[in-house]
């Protein structure tokens, strides 16, 4: 796999762009047989689990986002990358790099296929920094080298292939692809529907929409999206989590949203079904990663 590909970037700016990194044979024979060798390490004895946002996958299995759609500008580059700029070449400027990757594009007569491997960037790459002695070894003696430069590892953080994204960490793949739309959040008006629901009572709504992070945001799209609130009542709600340990107040046929930012993430996490109780130590458990078991 990506036999003859060329190494790409993707920049880090407020309008990325596609570069290519111009290197010897060797080099480049190396480095796609790297990415090559890391793509195959991501299946090996691994078990595939569908992506739904709420599940970290164990050592054994990795994550698929299907029917992804890959950036045309991407699937162009690998499709012509001759047509494709090199980076640092000709104008001697180097922007911010956001990540490497390499692919290839086979068609036969009845279809294509389009592989990519990603590999995010960190700061730590680049090889020159200002300021900094950058010492190499060589002939039993140490020398400086002032050259600009990066290191490229063996790794990768996801992989299409065939409309699909497999990856096993979702906060590294997301540094290098755009997932927000696989990751659903709360919008600023799905959160003021969240406040004027009638199941609900937020003790300070101006409080409540300030320390609306990311992790509340997330909870409050998937309580949303569940009808968990259109389904079952307040007392409902406040009866089922009694039976757990869990103390819901409900006042005047709504549920109470305390000012207090953990006591929230309580509520939402139980609203979420991310808090139970232990079937034989009947001690209360509280979960970050879930997903519906097959029976």
């Amino acid at each position: 796999m990506f036999e003859n590909s060329s190494i790409m970037i993707i920049t880090d700016e407020s309008e990325p762009k596609i570069l290519k990194i111009d290197t010897d044979a060797k080099t480049q024979i190396s480095i796609c047989n790297a990415f090559s060798d890391a793509v195959s390490k991501l299946f090996q004895n691994k078990q595939q689990i569908i992506f739904n946002g709420s599940y970290k996958p164990d050592n054994d299995e990795y994550l698929t986002i299907r029917n992804f759609q890959i950036p045309n500008d991407i699937q162009i580059a690998i499709q012509n990358p001759l047509g494709v700029s090199s980076y640092g070449i000709n104008d001697n400027k180097f922007p911010d790099i956001k990540s490497f990757f390499v692919g290839e594009y086979v068609q036969t007569n009845n279809s294509r296929k389009l592989s990519i491997a990603f590999q995010r960037f960190r700061k730590e790459q680049y090889i020159a920094k200002k300021n900094w002695y950058n010492l190499f070894f060589d002939n039993n003696t140490f020398y400086q080298e002032n050259k600009f430069g990066f290191s490229i590892s063996n790794n990768i953080d996801c992989f299409y292939d065939s409309n699909e994204l497999h990856f096993l960490s979702f906060y590294f793949a997301r540094q290098v692809l755009d997932l927000n739309q696989y990751y659903r959040i709360a919008t600023e008006q799905d959160i003021n529907n969240f406040i004027t629901n009638d199941k609900l009572c937020i003790e300070n709504p101006t409080i409540f929409m300030d320390i609306s992070d990311t992790f509340i945001r997330r909870k409050i799209a998937i309580i949303n999206d569940s009808e968990i609130l259109t389904k079952y009542s307040a007392m409902q709600i406040k009866n089922i989590a009694k039976k757990v340990n869990i103390n819901i107040k409900v006042k005047n046929k709504k549920i109470i949203i305390p000012n207090n930012k953990s006591e929230i993430k309580i509520i939402l996490k139980f609203l979420d079904e991310e808090i139970y109780q232990g079937a034989f130590s009947q001690h209360l458990f509280l979960t970050n990663s879930k997903r519906q078991m097959n029976v």
